[in-house]
């Protein structure tokens, strides 16, 4: 066993409370923590330990409690050498409560870099008929195994509590919204959520299994409530999978989980301090497919000099940037309006704005455009919500984001005859990073179908793929819209489907970057991003996924790509972060185009890229 320096103890002693007392300083800091303690761990010598302590000792000194914490454990450490005992109450100006022992504490340090994983099933029994009036079960636990038929695993650490949240979208809730599962050598002791209805029709109950970092899996039960003559018996529903990874990620500030069941919003809030808000949001106006259609033909049509009915803006001719950000705002602050209802924009008020800094949707659907949203009041108004936070979206499809995605390998995507000058940057920009880290490039011989085909269904890894092509919209099939490759080729989603590719996805994980360019100022149009992120995230589980809304600027989006793929190698930064900073970047530079806004991210925000790094 590897003896543990003082600044290790330190940290180990405060690492439980660092997230609260640090609040949106922790992710990143969590990151070049984890760095250092894996490389004190594999460090082939003393002296490389001791450097690694000495820059522990470094960040110790500026945390909260960080300095009294060293002081213990070197005084401790002191006393041992010394031959004398050391006794927890013998310093009487050291904070109260025991010092672990370094058994314990090594077994902390292992069990924080290797967390041990079981193998466990969701457990949920509910009835499919219930009597208006009548309070009725719903149980939940997680077994070792399925009781029958197939079922999904979950890789979880042993006594990792796993945070249950129920959402009635009908019925009425009669017992906390919340409950925690224990998971332990057995199956665990179930938790027992009541409800009851009152009226007569199919109702719903979304039960979310939340990890501390992430939404792990979600079960949508449909009943329904009967006047009378109906048996309530409780009924087990399919198991499904919770995926943990080794290394999980820091939780957001605020999960914000929205339903649009019945184009129903259904919002479920929860904070980083497992608080968790139930609000019933309003109707959408259309599908949320047809809502985002809406939207961005609406921004489309703006680029072009014409309000959402077609018919030409005041003045006529292309508007000038202030007109285009004026009523792109107010596309904003509409979408605020219509999304938000008066519960949770009073919640946005008094709890959200100003107080989190890290903000996840997680939807069941890939299609409205949460970024583009810009809250505001009466006396203020705030930024489009992916400029006002570190921002990204997910999917509650059943499977986690990726915490980590380790960049050894990467393969770029950018056809030769697509017109788009600074798409062939691109590709030189991502040749210098495979040089820089030492990455296998795996971009095919050409951008044709055949080609890209042959690497996305072989059997070597690829773990960055960047697109930088045309994308076009097909309003036959907006979900199935394609890129555009070499010689007018066109790969739509629908093209990945199958064992092979979604096979080398699942196993990679990997950061999917669809570019999707226009030449020049051109006019804007769709890409068709939800169909993409339906098929990549949804089915292949990449570990994220970053494309545009709208076709961007081919100069500026190989500057914002450059820019965030630049600000992703600075220690500790966070996905979400490093998308921000390159939005602010661009919109530094290029003010009069709207390619910063452009973007969305699907991933977990506090999520990385590891870029090949032996070292921190």
């Amino acid at each position: 066993m590897t003896k543990l320096p003082p600044s290790i103890q330190a940290l180990l002693t405060l690492w439980p409370d660092l997230p609260q007392r640090l609040g949106d300083e922790w992710p990143r800091l969590y990151w070049q923590l984890l760095d250092l303690l894996r490389a004190f761990e594999g460090a082939a010598d003393e002296e490389a330990r001791a450097a690694v302590s000495l820059r522990l000792m470094d960040i110790l000194a500026q945390l909260p409690g960080g300095r009294e914490a060293l002081r213990r454990a070197t005084r401790r450490e002191a006393r041992t050498r010394g031959g004398e005992p050391y006794l927890p109450g013998a310093d009487t100006d050291a904070a109260q409560g025991d010092w672990p022992d370094v058994a314990t504490m090594s077994a902390h340090l292992h069990a924080l870099l290797h967390p041990p994983t079981v193998t466990r099933y969701t457990d949920v029994y509910a009835p499919s008929q219930v009597v208006v009036g009548e309070r009725f079960p719903i149980i939940v636990g997680l077994t070792r195994g399925p009781a029958e038929g197939p079922a999904a695993a979950i890789q979880a650490r042993l006594n990792e509590l796993i945070r249950v949240v129920l959402t009635p979208r009908g019925p009425e809730l009669l017992s906390e919204p919340a409950k925690t599962l224990t998971v332990t050598e057995g199956d665990s002791k179930p938790v027992v959520f009541y409800l009851r209805t009152t009226t007569v029709g199919p109702q719903s109950v979304l039960i979310d299994f939340h990890s501390t970092s992430h939404l792990l899996a979600s079960i949508t039960h449909t009943l329904t409530a009967e006047e009378a003559g109906v048996e309530t018996r409780p009924g087990k529903l399919p198991s499904w999978r919770l995926d943990l990874n080794d290394f999980t990620a820091p939780h957001p500030g605020l999960v914000l989980r929205v339903s649009t069941l019945d184009n129903r919003l259904t919002y479920t809030l929860n904070y980083a301090d497992a608080t968790q808000r139930i609000i019933q949001g309003g109707t959408l106006r259309a599908d949320p497919e047809r809502y985002r259609y809406q939207i961005i033909r609406e921004i489309e049509n703006l680029a072009r000099g014409l309000d959402a009915d077609g018919q030409p803006l005041e003045g006529g001719g292309q508007p000038s940037p202030e007109t285009f950000f004026k009523y792109l705002e107010r596309i904003g602050y509409r979408l605020y309006d219509e999304l938000f209802n008066e519960e949770l924009r009073r919640e946005y008020r008094e709890r959200i704005r100003g107080r989190v800094g890290t903000l996840e949707v997680v939807s069941d659907e890939p299609w409205i455009p949460w970024e583009l949203v810009k809250p505001y009041d009466g006396e203020w108004a705030d930024d489009f919500l992916c400029l006002q936070y570190d921002f990204s979206r997910w999917l509650d499809n059943g499977q986690t984001p990726a915490a980590e995605i380790a960049v050894d390998s990467l393969a770029c995507i950018a056809p030769e005859d697509s017109g788009l000058a600074f798409a062939q940057a691109e590709k030189d920009f991502m040749r210098s990073l495979a040089q820089t880290f030492g990455l296998t490039d795996r971009s095919p011989t050409d951008a044709s179908r055949s080609a890209l085909e042959q690497v996305l269904e072989g059997e070597a890894s690829v773990r960055l793929w960047h697109f930088a092509c045309h994308g076009h919209f097909d309003a036959d099939a907006p979900g199935n819209s394609p890129l555009i490759l070499e010689k007018g080729q066109r790969l739509r989603p629908n093209d990945l489907a199958g064992p092979r590719v979604k096979r080398r996805l699942s196993a990679d994980r990997p950061l999917v970057f669809l570019n999707a360019c226009r030449v020049g100022q051109s006019d804007l149009s769709l890409t068709g991003l939800g169909g993409w992120a339906a098929r990549l995230v949804g089915e292949h589980r990449v570990g994220a996924l970053i494309a545009p809304l709208w076709s961007v600027n081919d100069l500026i989006a190989c500057e914002f790509a450059r820019a965030f793929y630049q600000a992703t190698q600075e220690p500790g930064m966070t996905l979400a972060a490093a998308l921000r900073r390159a939005r602010e970047q661009t919109k530094e530079a290029y003010p009069d185009d709207p390619t910063w806004l452009a973007y969305s991210l699907y991933a977990h925000p506090n999520a990385r890229l590891m870029w090949n790094r032996r070292t921190p």
